[in-house]
């Protein structure tokens, strides 16, 4: 009878450190995703940045909309990609 107890006491201990730990790994997570956002938010900033200044030089050429339209994604994403805007 003594054993069982103990091993109950021991489960419970066992539930209760890995739902502690659970709740701390959460906490962490939302921070990682506010750094996400932010990152998500300049990429997609330098991207459209990149992106109009580039479609308007295009079609300025008097290529069309479509061409352009490739071509510029293609572009802006190479260079995003590959981290020219990055300081």
């Amino acid at each position: 009878m003594e054993s069982s107890k103990k091993l109950v006491a021991m489960f419970l201990v066992c539930i209760v450190v890995l739902s502690s730990s659970v709740h701390v790994s959460n906490a962490a997570g939302e921070s990682n995703e506010k750094k996400f956002m932010d990152a998500y938010n300049q990429a997609a900033a330098e991207y459209a940045l990149c992106f109009n200044i580039c479609d308007k030089s295009c079609v300025d050429a008097g290529f069309g909309f479509t061409h352009c339209e490739i071509k510029c994604d293609e572009d802006c994403t190479d260079k995003l990609l590959k981290g020219v805007y990055r300081k």
